[in-house]
């Protein structure tokens, strides 16, 4: 059985390579464009890990993440959020207290983002 991740970013070419690059990494991948969209796969399908971007429509980043960690079905599931380095100051206490995971900067490191999803797979195991 191959490793869920939900993907979320309202940003079309973001999304496609998160996608292309986990898909060819061997990892079964849900995309969404919004929190609700995320949040609702999240439900329905009990990934391993959620990406998601902070500032997406619907359901904002931190507040997707707060959903997950509080639901005791899901708050298994790792959660990293990304955003641009400029937005990175305004949100870090909120990053911290939102109960994610992981916090990756954009642009995304693909090496690194995918080393780190290696790590989170293997510690579940």
């Amino acid at each position: 059985m191959s490793v869920k991740i939900v993907i979320c970013d309202d940003d079309r070419v973001t999304l496609t390579l998160l996608e292309k690059s986990l898909t060819d990494h061997g990892l079964h991948v849900f995309p969404a464009a919004d929190g609700a969209e995320a949040y609702e796969l999240v439900q329905n399908e009990k990934p391993t890990i959620l990406i998601s971007d902070m500032l997406i429509p619907k359901i904002h980043g931190i507040d997707l993440c707060q959903k997950i960690k509080a639901d005791e079905s899901l708050k298994k599931t790792s959660v990293i959020l990304m955003t641009a380095v400029y937005k990175f100051i305004a949100f870090k206490d909120e990053i911290k207290s939102s109960g994610a995971n992981y916090f990756i900067k954009k642009p995304i490191a693909m090496k690194k983002l995918l080393a780190l999803v290696d790590e989170i797979i293997s510690k579940q195991k």
